[in-house]
Order: structure tokens, then C-alpha cells, then sequence
């Protein structure tokens, strides 16, 4: 292709028929238009995609060197030469990104949107530069590392996939193919001298331009991040975050500089993402706060008490605190005034890492108390999870325990960062606490004691970025609104009917471990681990109840196995628990029997629901009892305010649109006041869970029997794509379980999809994955035919499955598969574990 003075090089993808959008596809360096070849390849016929190779780059004729402002006038001449019209969308990746957005300001009459794939337009004062950027500029090095040598180029390639493997050969040798000879990589080492590290750099004046005016574009942009990039980190995606407050993101775990390489749904992500702008779709994929419903008035910090109630709030039984309503109401309102004294502000993100108890309960209602978000990690992520997670939040300041204020050091949280708990000047500066919650409720007290006060947050601020297990996937970000919230608080308070002054809630389980003073009732911890719940005990269930008169209580699966362990050697009973919650997987049968038996006067519940929504259903031990057998996990009938449907699978395993129909299996799509309000930085995933309606596709499958009550039958992820239809794995775990005389079972398909073999793999404790006996297998496959109709192909068995560190119940079936198909292709480890 012409233009001007010279030849390039296109990938073009002609519409079918008038384009109803032109795509403009820009690489970085030292890639070429082969970085879109998926982009060609998918997107949508009525779409007119070019993708070009930048002057002296790829393919494109040899040049003399280019400057930030002549590459853009170059695309210019190119896209005019081309007769390129509006509608058109930019889409770009690495330092292709300044000059796509070049272009975009030049034409805003024919832009209608922007993708901007990990790329920079401004290197923030608080960051250098990065290292292989540096490197590749340095004296002698530059011209050996970019030009005379493959070691740009290739490592370029390398940096795909960065945290596991690199490249397939294949596609690593496409990148490399335009650059093999020296003559062809001198405009690689161009492009790196033309990035502009200072002020007096030639191209300086062009890219300050671009990130002064990028602010001013009225489009739609999407910023999709690899988040293991070691060249655009996150500093860069907060810049444009900053600069582009519109936008929507999505942050892909595990994904290097080479995101579209490295995330094989980015490119069909983008795709979806720019089909939706302009539509009634575009309202999917962005957090559900614009027009919150629930509420119309202030909340207020969540707090529901007076400030003169000096009955007991608050008991943590490992520091045998307690915390009167008086004591609690007052150290939040001076914590929350001492943070504003330093600068935390309504919409400040603020990191919690702290334990259950007091001091985290004070902080978190301090923050909501003046609009800051609280971002809460859990430790059951594991130090990496929580590092990712931290990250990926982007907090602005952190409060912690000396532990946690040594992993925030590590992500370089700039802001505010707070001890809980005391320490000398010394030791506070060791660990690069600014101040201590003390010394903040002190601040704080001085600040209202001249009449300062602080504006209440509203029902549409952000209130809370819960993070998931982890369990099905990366742990993301659930963001919750204080109306959400509140709504939450109102129907706990109802379906549970609990009453100030009356009930007392014992927290053993972490996520509800600070929901006593939304309630308006004292709340106790257990003295355990509160992040490990097999620590728990009948012991320390009863003296945690018995502290608070406890009505009703909070744990987890593992928790409730660790209440009947230690029934037999308790010392005393909760005197008042009239209910026990048991949330975060599906509960045996037999193990809610054995609980019942521990527990005689307490009613034991398994409400169902999960971080992004819970609780949605309810059902407790006698109607389990009660039920006739069905596929799946009986959870029982939707809670007031819960709408329940199903969207069917098809013969693949794909679910379609939901529906209102008994017996019909599919993914379990839910609505409430009190769901989740979005993901946070995930715009694909909120897109593809969220219908248009507002409803949340949960990725669970089930079915509605005929009374309306809901039964789960596993993750729409782990569903077996068998040459007779979909099958579910949960009944089939439920009665290989039983059989076994295991706590838990799992099953997988192994094969090609479609044509899959169902395959049960039982936990032994003894050693690694085999075939189990004869006598095992018969026993198995015999019960589950005469259950449920299924043949099972094999029985096999594990040391140990594989399962969340939260809950310690949601089995990772998909790392079962591909061990159990590697044991039955004769390729497996025999002496590795599962």
C-alpha cells in the first residue's frame, strides 16, 4: 500500500459489504501487524480491520528515523490514502499506543472509541523508568542489544508468558521473521532511542501533548492489562486511570507484555467490548453504582447504634477484649476523623490487614464512616494471592499489623500507612508506619473537639472490594455499595430475625466476622485461627456464644467438621445458640446429621449464595431430610427479594439465556438488592456474568424443582460434555462419597469435549493417583448406575483432592482432569500427588 512517499505494509480484513466500523490496529516495538492476526480472524464480518506495519517496522518500506510526531502523521497520510471514514475504533499495544491516540486527537469527528493493550503515555515522577527500557538505551548496549544483535527482538518474545513459559516456537518465529538481518532491525533500535526519558528528548514535547489532551476524548476506552508486564507495569495503567477516569479495565492475571499472546480471551474480550458501546449492551460489564435502588438516605458508616449504649458490642476471645457500643461508636468516629487529618479522602481505597477482632472492626467502620473503600484480601489467599489482589486494588493507603505493613512495602503503597497496635518511634519506622490507630483516634479527637465533622457516604458510594476464594479461577475484586450493603444487613435481619438487645451473632467464619455493628447486635470470635476454620472448636464455639449470649452463628464446612471432631471432649455448650449458618460449599447430608446430633437444640442451616451474592437460598436439616433425592445439592427456596432463574445448557455445555422453568439444568442466574454492585477492574468478567437485565450469571449449575427450590450440581466449568449431553458432577460426587465412606468425591470428564468419559476419583490419604481396586470401582460404578443412569469409566484414587485454601471444600476439578487424563494416557508422574 501507498501513501505519500511510501510503501507499507497491511493486514487488511475488508467488511462484507459497508463497513459498520473501521478498526485501526498499531504494534509496538518491535512486533509487526501479526499481533492482530486473532483480531482479523474474529472480529465481527461487518467490521473493516486494518492492521499496519509502522514505517521501517514489520514489513513496511525502510525509512530514515521516525519521531513520535512523524509516526503519527505517517498513519495519517496512510488512513487518508486509504480512505479510511468514520465510525472508526483504535486499537493498540506498546508504544503503538501514542501514536494511535496521536491519530485519535487528529480525528475526532470519526473516532467512536479506544483499546489501548499495556502502553504508557506519561512516565509518573514517583517510578523510573523501566529496567529493560533503560538497559536497551544505555551507551554501547543499545546499538549491540536492538540492532547488531536478536536480543530485543527475541526478548521480546521472551517476555510473553513471564511468569510461566514463553512462546510457542511457531508464533515466537512469526514475530521474529521481519527482523532476522541487522539492516532490518535498525528501525528497532530507532524506536527505543525515541522514547523519551526526559524533557529534552525530541519526542518529549509530542507525547506530553498526548497526555495532556488524551483526558479530553469523549469516546469509550478500554484499557485491558497483562499484569505481569515487567515493561508497562501497573504504575502506567494507574496513569491512564487517572487520566482517563472513564474507562472501562480489565486486568488479566498471569498475562506479560504480550497480553494478546498471553490471555487467550483478550482479543475476543476487545471484540466484545466494542460491539457493546452504543448499545443497550453497554450498560454490561460496568459496576452496578450509577443507580443504586435500594436506598435513597445516608448510611452512615453502617453503624446501627447509639453512642450512649454501653452494652457489650464487641468480644475477641483470643485477647479476651471486649468492646462496649459506646467504647466502639466512639474510637470509629475518631479514627475516621484522624485519617481525614491525614489526608484520607471519600473514594480513597484503603487495604485492610489486620486479624478479626477489635482493631479491625474499628478501622473498617472508621473508613466507611468517611466514604474511603475498604479492600479486605484475606490471608487464605496465601502471600502471593494477597500480594496480587493488594495490587490489583491499587489501594492508596493500608492499615496493618507489623506483618502486613511489611508485605505493603513490597508493593510500594504510597500513601497513608497505619499500625495497627503499639510500637515505639523506633520500631514504627522500621517497618514504614506513618502513624498507629492510637495516635489517629487521638488526632481524630482533637479534630472534633474543634467542630470538624465529616459528610456521611450515600447509598451509591463503593463501600467494600471483597475478594474471592480463588477456588474457580484468579480471586476477583467484588465491589459493594453502602445501599448494598445495608440492603444486605436488612435481610440477614429479617430472614434471621435478629434483634438489637435480644441476639448475639458468633462470628467463625471470617467474611462475617465484622457484621455485628451493621447489625445492631454484639458479635463474638472464637478463639482460633479465624482464617483456618478446622481450629475451631465445640469449645470455643460455646465460649465465644455463651461471652455474647449468642444466638446465632456463622462458620464454614471445614469449621462444622471441626465442631463434631471435638464434640465428645467439650466442657460446655453454647446455652442460647438457637441457629447455626453454614455457608461456603454444599454440606453432606450425613455430616449436617452428625451436627445435629452435637448441637441437639440448634437449628442448623446451609444458606447458599457466594462473595459476589449471598445470601440468595436457605434450607435447613430437616427439609433436607425430608426431600426426595435429585440431581444436585438441595439449598431450598429463594430468600424474600431473590429472584432464581435458569439458563439451559446446550448439547456443549454452554448456557443460554435464563428462564423460569422446573427440572430444566443449566447455569443459576440470580438478582437481589443486595448483590454485588460489579467487579472491580474487570469489565470482561462483569460483561459475561451480568444479563442485561442486571442479574448475575453465578457460573453455578442447577435446577428448580417443582416447589421452586433450588439444587446445585456443580460449576458450569466442570460440567462433562459427554456424547449423550451435558452431565453435572455433583450427584454423582455425592453418592461415590457415600459409598466410599469419604468426606468428599470428585467427578470429572476426560476427553475431547463432546465425546467425554465420566471418570470418580476418591481421596485415600495414602499415595499418589492409581486405579483403584476391583472391588472399589464395582462398588462405585454400580451405585451411581442404579442413582442415576451414568456409566463411569474408571475409579480412581488420590492422596488427597485438591481444594480451595478458604473453605478447603470446593475441589479444583479441572486440575483433577488433567491429572486423571494424564494417569489414563500412561503419561503421568505415578509418583507425583495430585
Amino acid at each position: 500500500m501507498s501513501a505519500g512517499d511510501h510503501d507499507w505494509h497491511v493486514l487488511e480484513r475488508p467488511a462484507a459489504g459497508h463497513a459498520e466500523l473501521t478498526v485501526i490496529a498499531v504494534h509496538g516495538n518491535p512486533t509487526w501487524a501479526y499481533l492482530w492476526r486473532n483480531f482479523l480472524r474474529l472480529a465481527p464480518e461487518s467490521w473493516r480491520v486494518i492492521a499496519i506495519d509502522q514505517l521501517s517496522m514489520g514489513y513496511s518500506e525502510q525509512s530514515e528515523p521516525r519521531r513520535l510526531a512523524e509516526r503519527i502523521d505517517d498513519l495519517g497520510a496512510l488512513t487518508d490514502a486509504m480512505q479510511v471514514r468514520g465510525p472508526v475504533m483504535t486499537v493498540a499495544h506498546d508504544w503503538g499506543g501514542p501514536v494511535s491516540l496521536g491519530w485519535a486527537l487528529a480525528h475526532p469527528g470519526d473516532l467512536r472509541g479506544v483499546v489501548l493493550f499495556n502502553t504508557a503515555v506519561h512516565q509518573p515522577k514517583d517510578a523510573s523508568a523501566p529496567r529493560l527500557i533503560r538497559a536497551a538505551r544505555w551507551g554501547p548496549l543499545h546499538d549491540l542489544a536492538t540492532r547488531r544483535s536478536s536480543l530485543f527482538v527475541r526478548g521480546t518474545s521472551l517476555l510473553s508468558r513471564f511468569t510461566s513459559s514463553a512462546l510457542p516456537r511457531d508464533v515466537a518465529a512469526a514475530y521474529f521473521a521481519p527482523y532476522v538481518s541487522a539492516d532490518r532491525r535498525k528501525a528497532v533500535a530507532d524506536f527505543v532511542a525515541d522514547i523519551p526519558l526526559d524533557a529534552g528528548h525530541p519526542s518529549a514535547a509530542t507525547l506530553d501533548r498526548i497526555a495532556d489532551e488524551v483526558g479530553g476524548l469523549q469516546v469509550p476506552v478500554l484499557l485491558s492489562w497483562g499484569v505481569d508486564d515487567p515493561v508497562f507495569s501497573d504504575v502506567y495503567l494507574r496513569d491512564l486511570m487517572v487520566r482517563l477516569p472513564h474507562a472501562d479495565v480489565h486486568r488479566y492475571e498471569k498475562a506479560g507484555h504480550l497480553v494478546t499472546e498471553d490471555a487467550p480471551g483478550a482479543i475476543a474480550d476487545a471484540i466484545a467490548w466494542m460491539q457493546a458501546q452504543g448499545t443497550d449492551s453497554a450498560i454490561q460489564g460496568r459496576p452496578r453504582v450509577e443507580a443504586d435502588p435500594t436506598t435513597t438516605e445516608t448510611t452512615d458508616g453502617l453503624m446501627r447504634v447509639q453512642r450512649s449504649d454501653l452494652d457489650i458490642a464487641l468480644v475477641d476471645m483470643a485477647s479476651q477484649r471486649s468492646v462496649s457500643w459506646h467504647l466502639l461508636t466512639t474510637r470509629v468516629e475518631e479514627i475516621a476523623a484522624g485519617l481525614v487529618c491525614e489526608g484520607v479522602a471519600r473514594g480513597d481505597r484503603v487495604a485492610m490487614l489486620i486479624p478479626p477482632g477489635p482493631d479491625l472492626v474499628a478501622a473498617i467502620y472508621a473508613c466507611w464512616r468517611l466514604g474511603a473503600i475498604v479492600v479486605v484480601a484475606d490471608s487464605g489467599l496465601g502471600v502471593g494471592g494477597m500480594r496480587r489482589a493488594i495490587r490489583g486494588a491499587h489501594v492508596d493507603h493500608v492499615i496493618a499489623i507489623s506483618a502486613g505493613l511489611g508485605l505493603a512495602r513490597t508493593l510500594r503503597i504510597s500513601g497513608l500507612r497505619v499500625l495497627a497496635g503499639a510500637a515505639s518511634v523506633t520500631a514504627r519506622r522500621a517497618l514504614g508506619a506513618d502513624t498507629t490507630l492510637s495516635l489517629l483516634a487521638a488526632a481524630g479527637r482533637r479534630a472534633i473537639a474543634n467542630g470538624e465533622s465529616i459528610e456521611p457516604p450515600g447509598p451509591t458510594d463503593q463501600a467494600l472490594i471483597a475478594f474471592t476464594s480463588g477456588s474457580t479461577g484468579p480471586a476477583k475484586g467484588v465491589v459493594y455499595t453502602h445501599g448494598r450493603l445495608t440492603s444486605l444487613c436488612a435481610v440477614l435481619s429479617s430472614t434471621y430475625d435478629l434483634q438489637p438487645g435480644r441476639d448475639g451473632l458468633v462470628a467463625a467464619f471470617a467474611p462475617w466476622a465484622v457484621l455485628g455493628p451493621a447489625l445492631g447486635i454484639g458479635s463474638a470470635i472464637p478463639d482460633m485461627d479465624i482464617t483456618d476454620p478446622s481450629t475451631l472448636t465445640m469449645d470455643s464455639l460455646s465460649a465465644a456464644a455463651n461471652a455474647i449470649g449468642g444466638t446465632i452463628a456463622w462458620t464454614s464446612p471445614t469449621g462444622l467438621r471441626a465442631l463434631i471432631d471435638t464434640a465428645n471432649d467439650t466442657t460446655q455448650r453454647p446455652d442460647e445458640l438457637r441457629q447455626l449458618l453454614v455457608a461456603g460449599a454444599p454440606v453432606p447430608l450425613g455430616t449436617l446429621k452428625a451436627a445435629a446430633d452435637a448441637l441437639p437444640d440448634t437449628r442448623i442451616t446451609t444458606p447458599y449464595g457466594m462473595t459476589e451474592a449471598l445470601p440468595l437460598t436457605q434450607v435447613d436439616l430437616g427439609e433436607l431430610i425430608a426431600a426426595q433425592p435429585e440431581s444436585g445439592v438441595l439449598v431450598g427456596q429463594p430468600l424474600e427479594g431473590v429472584d432464581v432463574r435458569i439458563a439451559p445448557l446446550t448439547h456443549e455445555g454452554i448456557a443460554l439465556a435464563p428462564e423460569l422453568s422446573s427440572g430444566v439444568t443449566g447455569e443459576i442466574v440470580v438478582n437481589a438488592d443486595w448483590i454485588m454492585a460489579g467487579y472491580d477492574r474487570r469489565w470482561a468478567q462483569q460483561f459475561k456474568s451480568q444479563t442485561i437485565d442486571g442479574a448475575h450469571r453465578t457460573g453455578d449449575v442447577g435446577h428448580l424443582d417443582a416447589q421452586g427450590r433450588l439444587w446445585v450440581e456443580g460449576r458450569l466449568a466442570h460440567v462433562i460434555t459427554t456424547s449423550h449431553g451435558p452431565l453435572t458432577p455433583v450427584a454423582i460426587e455425592t453418592i461415590a462419597a457415600e459409598v466410599a465412606g469419604t468426606a468428599l468425591s470428585a467427578c470429572v470428564g476426560v476427553g475431547p469435549a463432546g465425546r467425554q468419559v465420566v471418570v470418580v476419583v476418591i481421596p485415600d490419604g495414602k499415595r499418589s493417583m492409581r486405579v483403584a481396586d476391583v472391588d472399589l470401582t464395582m462398588t462405585v460404578r454400580t451405585a451411581v448406575r442404579e442413582s442415576t443412569g451414568v456409566e463411569i469409566a474408571a475409579v480412581l484414587l488420590v492422596p488427597e483432592l485438591p481444594v480451595d485454601v478458604r473453605h478447603r471444600s470446593k475441589i479444583n476439578r479441572a486440575r483433577v482432569a488433567r491429572r486423571a487424563a494424564e494417569l489414563l494416557a500412561g503419561s503421568a508422574d505415578r509418583g507425583a500427588n495430585s
